[in-house]
């Protein structure tokens, strides 16, 4: 989700600031819950197979995990670090979330591979 997502991230990071500004939390809240469901769905999967870490209830790592993308969103907005494809940010996406640092850059890895391979097929 966050590969897909990293290459319009800084339209949904400005819709998301204005939204907050112009509509409140609360409305923004409502209006990500959708994703949020999916994000928490997702989470408790991997919680359940023991692929991410179970300290945190899904919901609560949802919303943390959601604040670190649009902090990484931020951050690459205002000053661009050598990651334009976003490989980094999912790979401390999955760190945050409980995968171990080399297991996370190596799944990034394979899932960009795969892309690439059925792009070119």
């Amino acid at each position: 989700m966050v590969l897909a997502g990293w290459t319009v991230g800084d339209h949904y990071r400005m819709l998301i600031a204005l939204g907050r500004r112009h509509l409140g939390e609360d409305e923004i809240r409502t209006t990500l819950a959708p994703a949020r469901e999916e994000a928490v769905a997702v989470l408790r999967r991997g919680q359940r197979e023991g692929v991410f870490a179970d300290h945190l209830p899904a919901p609560v790592l949802a919303q943390a995990l959601e604040a670190l993308m649009l902090a990484l969103a931020e951050e690459n907005a205002e000053c661009p670090w050598a990651d334009p494809a976003g490989e980094t940010a999912a790979t401390a996406f999955l760190v945050a979330a409980g995968v171990a640092p080399q297991a996370a850059a190596l799944q990034v890895q394979d899932v960009v591979r795969r892309d690439r391979a059925a792009g070119a097929g």
